[in-house]
C-alpha cells in the first residue's frame, strides 16, 4: 500500500456537478435545513465553504478541475493545495484548509495509529468538462449509518443550500468533500498489516515490498504467486454520495505444520464501481508464505463506522482461539476455519445489511487458473492465474 507523504495543506472537497434542471433531484432554499453530522476532527461543511471561496479564483478552479478529471477516484486536498499555492496561498481559506490537511496527515503518519483516521480529499461525480459553473454544487458525505441518510445537503457557488436525494443518483456533475475515502483506506491498510504482523499472524513481506503488489515486482528471489487478472462486482451497495467503493482483500492460509495462519490485507484501489470489469494484474497470493498449496481470498468494503484497530484485534483473537483446538486437525479443515474466524470478526451489522462483506473465494489452489469464477455469495466474479515472478 502506498502511503501518501505529508504535503502542505489538504482539503477534502467533493464537488458534485448537478444540473439544476431536474426539480425531482434538488430543491433550493434554506427552509427545514437538517444539519448533516460531520466528523469529530473536521467540520466538512466549513471545508466546503472554504473550498467554494477558493474556486472563485479562476486559476485555482481550472487546476482543481483538471486534477479531478484526470485523477480517479479522488484527489487528496493536499495535492490540490500544493499545486495551487501560487494562486491562492495568501487567502485565509487556503491557510485554514492547509492547516487542517497538515494536521490530519501528520496524525495519520505516526508509528502509533490513531483510533480514527481522516484524510481530506475531493472527488467528482459525473466528471466531465465544466463549461457553466453556475450549476455546480458542492457537498460532503454525511457521517453515520448510510441507512439513515435521507436528503443530502449541498451548496451552490453562491453558498445557497440545495437538497439532493440520497437514494437517487443525480444526472448532473457533482464535487464532494470526503474524509473517509480512498486516501484514508491507504493509511488504514498500512496500520492493519502492521498490527497483524505484531499479532503474529503475518510475516514481514510487506515491510520489504512497500505493498508493491503488481506482477512486475520482482525482488532478489523468484516468487510463485497467483495474480488477479479480472474482477467484477455485481453490487458494491455504496450510496452515490459516498463515491467510489473502497474495497480490500483479506488473504489467509496455513503457514506451518502447527496450523498457524498467515493473514494479509491487500488494498484494491482500482475497484471503484459495481457492474464494471477491471483488469488489475495484481498479485494476491504469495505461495512461499504458506505451508500448503491452497489459500482463501475474501473481499470487504471499508466501513466508515468500523474501528480498524478493533477489527484487527478481533481477527487476531478469533484465529488464535481456534489454533489451540485445531493443531491436530487436517490443514484443509483449518484453512476453512481461519476464513470463518475472519468473517466472525466482522461487525454484526455486516450480516444484517450485507453492505460491507463483498464475497469469499475459499480454497484457491496453487498452479490453477480460474475463469469467470464466482465467490460464495456470487457477488464477485474473478479470473485468477498462476504467475512466476523471476528474480532480477
Amino acid at each position: 500500500m502506498k502511503t501518501p507523504r505529508i504535503l502542505l495543506g489538504a482539503l477534502l472537497a467533493s464537488m458534485l456537478f448537478v444540473g439544476c434542471n431536474n426539480s425531482e433531484e434538488l430543491v433550493t432554499g434554506p427552509d427545514n435545513l437538517v444539519e448533516q453530522q460531520t466528523s469529530d476532527l473536521v467540520n466538512k461543511k466549513e471545508a466546503v465553504f472554504q473550498f467554494i471561496d477558493l474556486m472563485k479564483n479562476q486559476s485555482f478552479k481550472e487546476k482543481a478541475v483538471e486534477l479531478l478529471i484526470n485523477q480517479q477516484p479522488s484527489v487528496s486536498m493536499s495535492k490540490i493545495l500544493e499545486q495551487t499555492s501560487e494562486f491562492v496561498g495568501s487567502e485565509e481559506a487556503y491557510k485554514s484548509l492547509a492547516s487542517k490537511t497538515t494536521m490530519l496527515e501528520s496524525r495519520a503518519s505516526k508509528d502509533a495509529a490513531p483510533d480514527k483516521i481522516e484524510i481530506l480529499e475531493v472527488w467528482m461525480h459525473n466528471g466531465k468538462r465544466i463549461d457553466d459553473f453556475s450549476n455546480v454544487l458542492f457537498s460532503f458525505a454525511p457521517e453515520g449509518d448510510e441507512e439513515t441518510w435521507n436528503r443530502i445537503e449541498a451548496y451552490t457557488i453562491d453558498k445557497e443550500v440545495v437538497y439532493l436525494d440520497s437514494k437517487i443518483v443525480p444526472s448532473q456533475t457533482v464535487i464532494i468533500i470526503e474524509t473517509d475515502g480512498f486516501e484514508t483506506l491507504k493509511k488504514e491498510v498500512a496500520y492493519m498489516n502492521k498490527y497483524l504482523q505484531e499479532g503474529g499472524v503475518q510475516n514481514n513481506r510487506f515491510l520489504n515490498s512497500s505493498f508493491d503488489l503488481s506482477a512486475k515486482s520482482a525482488r532478489n528471489t523468484g516468487l510463485e504467486t497467483t495474480k488477479l487478472d479480472k474482477i467484477r462486482l455485481n453490487d458494491d451497495e455504496e450510496p452515490w454520495v459516498s463515491g467510489a467503493a473502497e474495497v480490500y482483500a483479506i488473504t489467509s492460509g496455513i503457514k506451518d505444520d502447527k496450523n498457524n495462519p498467515e493473514i494479509k490485507v491487500i488494498p484494491m484501489y482500482y475497484l471503484d464501481h459495481d457492474d464494471t470489469d477491471y483488469y488489475p494484474n495484481q498479485i494476491l497470493l504469495f505461495w512461499d508464505d504458506y505451508q500448503y498449496q491452497a489459500a482463501n481470498i475474501q473481499l470487504f468494503e471499508k466501513d466508515d463506522n468500523t474501528n480498524y484497530k478493533d477489527l484487527v484485534s478481533a481477527i487476531v483473537n478469533g484465529v488464535f482461539q481456534i489454533i489451540g483446538t485445531v493443531s491436530t486437525q487436517p490443514w484443509v479443515s483449518v484453512l476453512g476455519q481461519v476464513a470463518g474466524a475472519i468473517i466472525q470478526a466482522m461487525p454484526d451489522s455486516w450480516y444484517t445489511n450485507n453492505d460491507d462483506y463483498v464475497d469469499s473465494f475459499y480454497t484457491i489452489e496453487k498452479n490453477k487458473s480460474y475463469s469467470n469464477y464466482y465467490g460464495a455469495r456470487r457477488n464477485a466474479k474473478i479470473n485468477l492465474s498462476p504467475f512466476y515472478v523471476a528474480p532480477n
